[in-house]
């Protein structure tokens, strides 16, 4: 009996586990896929271990069939994983493997030994008819995708056509795993370390299929085991582990230093980015305006229609204000109803008061909130370094006196919330 994929089978399965167990946590789309592609795999292995262990025949054929359509059904599922169409990722990866039976038919073919050339020209037509259907339906697809598809498509019917039937079956097998390396990678929310290492891993992977074949009458001699080439798609399997983990610490290390709510930086990056700009200041001579942006009566909002449309309203306060600063200004929220934004080389308290006005007139726009308008004021203080103060704190302490004058002063009441 040939147990030589148990190894594999194992290896695998713990892999699924795992998985398994990342996409109860993370619940995301894209792991959702890379869950259902290993499973995937498993399948291949196990049918892979059926068809060694059965004798000639249609059992073997059929064992066979499975294990060659899960490696190509697997390529979909990667690939899709990648894609911009995951906003039901059930129905979307539904879609694309019912897409892939023209596919997965010729695949089946081949694995009976059918010799009947027309068939294979067809399931060839409809795979490429059906492909291109589903491609079409990624907004991101670079210009070149159709053409390399027809081409690809082309390429397997003229091996069809000769009767070069594991050619065309390595072909497939090949452009489709280079298809999941360039989805991966243009999935990827940044070229890391990861993502590189997984997308070179998929590309080793695809090359396994033509570089085995054209190897294998030397394969023997050399004494490189078949259970060799399985070598890439571990490699694929540690760079999504790795991948997930640094977007883990990324997601980590962005939420330490950035507000929950808003988005904007927190106080942490403000008094890096306040030291880093009054450093600049002194060597160059230059001046620096301090914004603290403090909302009015911000607490009736809370109290009349909870903290839901409190947060609401800062989460479009803060969109707004983003829009009032330049690309080398920071803006961030210190806290509750609190902002403040750091104004590097202005020229006076002119032009900094300038910029202040400009950002209070955000606060005549309003948003809507189960069925009320909201809308409020705000008072903002400004401090002018090195008028108002040398250092962070007292510049701080500056702004922030000059923004409860402001409040202090007499102004006209916000209106309450008012229904639509």
């Amino acid at each position: 009996m040939n147990l030589s994929v148990i190894p594999d089978f194992l290896a695998i399965g713990g892999l699924v586990l795992v998985f398994g167990s990342l996409l109860k946590r993370t619940r995301q789309t894209r792991l959702r896929y890379w869950l259902v592609g290993w499973a995937m795999i498993l399948v291949h292995i196990v049918a892979q271990l059926a068809e060694r262990n059965l004798g000639r025949g249609a059992a073997a054929d059929a064992a066979l069939a499975v294990s060659l359509s899960m490696l190509l059904l697997t390529s979909v599922a990667f690939i899709w994983a990648g894609s911009d169409t995951r906003s039901a990722w059930w129905r979307d990866l539904s879609v694309t493997l019912l897409a892939a039976a023209p596919d997965v038919g010729f695949f089946v073919l081949a694995s009976y030994g059918a010799q009947v050339p027309l068939a294979y020209l067809a399931c060839t037509a409809l795979g490429l008819a059906s492909t291109v259907w589903v491609v079409r339906r990624d907004r991101r697809r670079p210009a070149w995708s159709l053409p390399a598809l027809v081409g690809s498509y082309a390429l397997q019917a003229w091996f069809a056509w000769h009767g070069a039937i594991d050619d065309a079956l390595n072909w497939m097998l090949f452009w489709h795993y280079l298809a999941v390396a360039f989805c991966f990678y243009r999935g990827a929310l940044a070229p890391s370390v990861g993502v590189v290492f997984t997308t070179v891993s998929f590309v080793a992977w695809a090359a396994v299929f033509p570089v085995a074949a054209a190897l294998d009458p030397w394969l023997g001699a050399w004494g490189i085991e078949n259970e060799a080439w399985n070598l890439p798609k571990f490699l694929v399997a540690t760079g999504m582990i790795f991948t997930l983990l640094e977007e883990q610490i990324g997601h980590a290390e962005h939420a330490s230093l950035h507000d929950a709510l808003t988005g904007l930086p927190n106080r942490r990056v403000f008094a890096r980015r306040l030291d880093h700009a009054l450093k600049r200041a002194r060597d160059g001579g230059g001046r620096i305006a301090m914004l603290v942006i403090d909302l009015d009566d911000f607490k009736r909002i809370n109290d009349t229609l909870g903290h839901a449309a409190g947060d609401a309203l800062l989460h479009f306060v803060a969109q707004r204000l983003q829009q009032g600063i330049r690309a080398g200004d920071t803006l961030a929220r210190l806290g509750g109803d609190e902002f403040a934004a750091i104004l590097p080389d202005v020229a006076d308290r002119a032009a900094a008061q300038a910029r202040a006005d400009r950002l209070a007139r955000v606060f005549e726009a309003s948003t809507q909130f189960q069925g009320h308008r909201l809308s409020i004021s705000a008072s903002i203080g400004l401090a002018m370094y090195p008028e108002d103060g040398t250092d962070e704190t007292r510049l701080y302490a500056a702004a922030d006196r000059a923004m409860y004058a402001c409040k202090l002063a007499e102004r006209p009441g916000p209106a309450d919330p008012e229904p639509i």
